[in-house]
């Protein structure tokens, strides 16, 4: 049984709820504001109350719309958009060490811009470096109940919300070792490799899904 947590995008949800369901039945696309605490108890709460068995792995994608400004240029309001998603996560993180069970997996989403700030991005670097903070404490917090935290931190990745010019992206380019931007399933192939048995002494850790990205 798993769920699938989404904010607006009703028809990307349900694509994903059908292509996970290829591989188990028990599925189920449920929407929810990340960063709203209420909401992501609710979705912690369902599977106890419905499967009667709590999560296995949580997995923590969501982030708002990221605002790139200078620090002299950042308004108050864009700043505030992008730390309420990270109360989001902060409170959807106390759902997952109470709703996670023994010796299950937690796993991050952060940013290469938490290592590496770049012009204008400032306040969006603070943001995911919290996250990351945040990880590495819980990771000591539930080392007793042998549940795993840990951080994937993607480089430049090429989706939709890539928006850059392209001299910037030739620039990242020529930056990687392997000549290319990331894709999807490289930071998905990282994430699972988290959730293998063969991982779980691993805890409290940023892997840098880059492409080793200089």
């Amino acid at each position: 049984m798993g769920s699938v947590n989404y904010n607006s995008n009703t028809d990307a949800a349900k694509t994903t709820e059908a292509e996970v369901k290829q591989f188990g039945p028990y599925v189920v696309a449920m929407q929810a504001d990340a960063s709203n605490a209420n909401a992501m108890k609710s979705v912690f709460e369902f599977l106890p109350k419905n499967f009667g068995e709590e999560a296995d792995i949580y997995i923590a994608n969501a982030f708002a719309e990221a605002v790139f400004a200078p620090t002299a240029l950042m308004t108050e309001d864009g700043y505030d958009r992008m730390f309420a998603a990270v109360k989001g996560h902060y409170f959807a993180l106390q759902q997952a060490a109470t709703h996670v069970r023994e010796g299950g997996r937690i796993i991050i989403l952060s940013s290469g811009a938490a290592a590496m700030p770049g012009f204008a991005s400032g306040a969006y670097s603070g943001a995911k470096s919290a996250l990351e903070k945040f990880a590495i404490s819980l990771a000591k917090e539930l080392g007793s109940k042998r549940i795993s935290v840990n951080v994937v931190s993607p480089g430049v990745t090429e989706t939709e919300g890539l928006v850059a010019p392209q001299e910037m992206v030739q620039a990242l380019v020529a930056q990687t070792p392997f000549g290319r931007l990331g894709k999807p399933e490289d930071v998905a192939g990282a994430v699972l490799a988290l959730c293998l048995p063969e991982t779980a002494w691993i805890t409290g850790q940023v892997i840098q899904a880059n492409g080793g990205i200089l």
